[in-house]
């Protein structure tokens, strides 16, 4: 069997932005860059309240295995528990996809929901 991958998603706030808009988020949220974790000047341009950080990181071999040893012995089939108290999770398993994933995720958790527009039932559903 051939794995299935997408086409990575491209990290630019804007694209991100419509995506979601087209997944359902209000027009009232949009995706912005954030140039610094840590230096305060760079975070004051970041708009206020942030419902989702989404980060961009290289996986390594060294990561890849941290992630295999944190698995090994999980039952990993979310279709019997999507749900691990207020956190909606969704497994990755469509290669090039973490950029989706993490839109998906950013979207189903915390405030962010209830900013969702057509989509808003189906967070119903899964809680």
């Amino acid at each position: 069997m051939i794995p299935q991958k997408w086409v990575p998603l491209e990290s630019d706030p804007v694209i991100l932005t419509q995506y979601s808009q087209a997944l359902g988020l209000s027009s009232s949220l949009a995706f912005h860059d954030v140039y610094s974790i840590s230096d305060p000047d760079l975070l004051s341009f970041v708009p206020r309240p942030v419902q989702a950080l989404l980060l961009v990181f290289p996986v390594t071999n060294t990561y890849e295995n941290y992630r295999k040893l944190q698995d090994e012995g999980k039952d990993l089939d979310m279709r019997e528990n999507p749900v691990d108290g207020d956190i909606v999770w969704f497994r990755q398993t469509i290669g090039n996809s973490c950029g989706t994933m993490g839109v998906i995720h950013a979207l189903f958790n915390g405030e962010a929901a209830t900013h969702l527009g057509i989509l808003q039932s189906c967070v119903g559903i899964l809680y």
